[in-house]
């Protein structure tokens, strides 16, 4: 009733999931109390979507950038685009949360468009490979790479900036590629106008040691928690890993670099690249620039 609903509209939201048999809901045929707390991750997840689409209109996802350290050259060599997206009250969404609801919607791959496009403007504007920079290192949603036409947009936009796609290093998850034919077809794809391949988050639950040697993949992104238990001495995996990957000529990188002694252990695993908060956080366009022409000299 609406003695407990703030509004008419409240009340709706409430009757629709009532009605709804998502899975992500509750079973078909359970009683459930149209409590105010039942409804809002579903309130929550609807304004995030009605952002994302906002975003999509306006042109106005906001793009980060994390500093890639390379052992072998001793210095930054590549960053991370980052998107960022703000609710209205100008705080920070978590980014897996917006673009699992922008993958859910099938806004990602405007989104995804936009990210990579804003990124090829900042380095055109800023001659940032005049600046030590080798590569840009983009996230793809799996979501995206299912969208037939993806490869050719991609290589499409890099040449309207003049970027070749040699400079382009491309992230994708695991548990995106497994079992999905189109989606490696995507990868060959990119993988041949140039473009470099990363497994992103490996040593989450979905990784699999066999999967560095059959995916059609350059690089592997360790994942910060498997970083983070070895520095710990809660494992030994990183040892027989990293000599493994690097038999199987692939690169490394090393997520959650944020102590000296994180450093140190790649450096006596021979590991290739580091990214953490010990170099820095995800910074704005403005800040990066200023730490790159400072690390860089």
């Amino acid at each position: 009733t609406l003695d407990n609903c703030d509004s008419v509209e409240e009340l709706l939201q409430r009757v629709a999931y009532a009605r709804s048999d998502h899975p992500g809901h509750h079973k078909v045929g359970k009683l459930i109390p149209l409590t105010h707390d039942a409804v809002k991750p579903a309130e929550e997840k609807q304004m995030v979507a009605e952002l994302v689409e906002q975003a999509v209109i306006d042109n106005s996802i906001e793009i980060y950038f994390q500093p890639i350290y390379s052992l072998e050259k001793g210095r930054v060599t590549s960053l991370e685009v980052l998107s960022r997206l703000k609710d209205k009250d100008k705080n920070f969404i978590n980014p897996e949360f917006f673009i699992h609801v922008a993958e859910e919607n099938r806004d990602i791959i405007a989104l995804g468009e936009q990210i990579y496009r804003k990124a090829c403007i900042f380095a055109k504007q800023n001659h940032i490979f005049d600046m030590g920079i080798d590569d840009i290192n983009i996230n793809l949603s799996p979501v995206q790479c299912c969208y037939e036409e993806l490869a050719q947009d991609l290589i499409r936009i890099a040449g309207e900036y003049d970027i070749p796609m040699s400079r382009m290093h491309l992230e994708i998850t695991e548990s995106g590629i497994m079992d999905k034919e189109e989606i490696r077809e995507t990868l060959e794809t990119l993988r041949s106008s140039g473009a470099k391949i990363a497994l992103d988050d490996f040593g989450t639950g979905y990784s699999n040691v066999s999967s560095i040697v059959s995916l059609p993949v350059d690089y592997v992104k360790i994942d910060k928690s498997l970083v983070w238990s070895y520095g710990r001495g809660e494992n030994k995996y990183l040892d027989q890993l990293v000599p493994m990957i690097h038999a199987e000529g692939k690169r490394i990188i090393s997520e959650g670099i944020e102590t000296q002694e994180h450093i140190d252990i790649f450096k006596r695993l021979q590991g290739d690249f580091l990214q953490g908060y010990f170099y820095s956080k995800p910074l704005p366009e403005r800040e990066f620039l200023q730490y790159l022409r400072k690390a860089n000299g």
